[in-house]
């Protein structure tokens, strides 16, 4: 992740918002290899399309005059032909997929004023956008547990999602992956009147003394302003994260 200067208390929101930013840009080669695999898939599938379409029209000439093998021949490349096309079309809406996805985080990301959102949402798009971080992917067991039913809270989106990645950046650097996967449990939850993200990760440090980002703790003093219970512990090799806050029947 590319040097940032750290922030202090008196942090505006162009200083937040150049953090995302640098954030965003520490996942473009992610970003770059999510997009590729599907990229692949259609720039084959296409090829194959063409290079069978001159085939496939040469059988066609004297179709009334094709022997047995040459019908076979012709339904054997019609058939292939439709399974490229299958793929053009998955492969296509993958793409569709990860650019909504992608574009949803950077504006829902950037939003400071506070709305009703729906927990459970928030968890399930973060968690696909931090696909993009190879790690996170590859290297990172998810276990999620969402609640059935977690009533829409009033929050800051872009506060909540900002501080989820800098957790989970930070862990992923402590973690020493060479001693096994990282595994991480995303839990929802509501009870009476609060609603909760929990966050919790084991992990086997890479290196005990480092101190924590000073990052993260600037996002979770954000959300303490915010009106959010925080509640951050580091016990052996666990991280665990709590944030609460209180459902309300209109905007305060």
């Amino acid at each position: 992740m590319p040097s940032v200067q750290p922030l202090s208390r008196e942090s505006s929101p162009q200083d937040f918002q150049t953090l995302d930013l640098a954030f965003l840009g520490s996942l473009l080669p992610g970003i770059i290899h999510n997009w590729a695999t599907p990229l692949s898939g259609v720039i084959g599938a296409t090829q194959l399309l063409e290079k069978r379409a001159t085939l496939i029209e040469d059988l066609l000439k004297d179709v009334e005059q094709l022997s047995a093998a040459e019908r076979d021949e012709l339904q054997k490349q019609l058939d292939r032909n439709r399974t490229n096309v299958e793929i053009l079309s998955r492969n296509a809406q993958h793409l569709a997929d990860l650019l909504q996805i992608l574009v949803y985080r950077i504006t829902r990301g950037s939003g400071v004023s506070r709305d009703f959102f729906p927990l459970n949402e928030l968890v399930q798009n973060e968690l696909r956008f931090l696909e993009a971080n190879l790690h996170f992917k590859h290297k990172v067991r998810k276990q999620i547990t969402l609640a059935a039913v977690v009533p829409a809270t009033a929050f800051s989106y872009g506060f909540v999602a900002t501080a989820i990645d800098e957790l989970i950046t930070y862990t992923i650097a402590r973690h020493n992956h060479a001693q096994g996967v990282l595994e991480m449990d995303f839990v929802t939850g509501s009870e009476n009147d609060s609603a909760m993200i929990r966050i919790e990760a084991r992990i086997c440090a890479a290196d005990s003394g480092k101190s924590r980002s000073g990052s993260l703790d600037l996002h979770l003093t954000r959300l303490k302003d915010d009106g959010w219970a925080v509640d951050l512990v580091e016990q052996g090799n666990s991280l665990c994260l709590t944030l609460q806050r209180p459902q309300k029947q209109s905007m305060p």
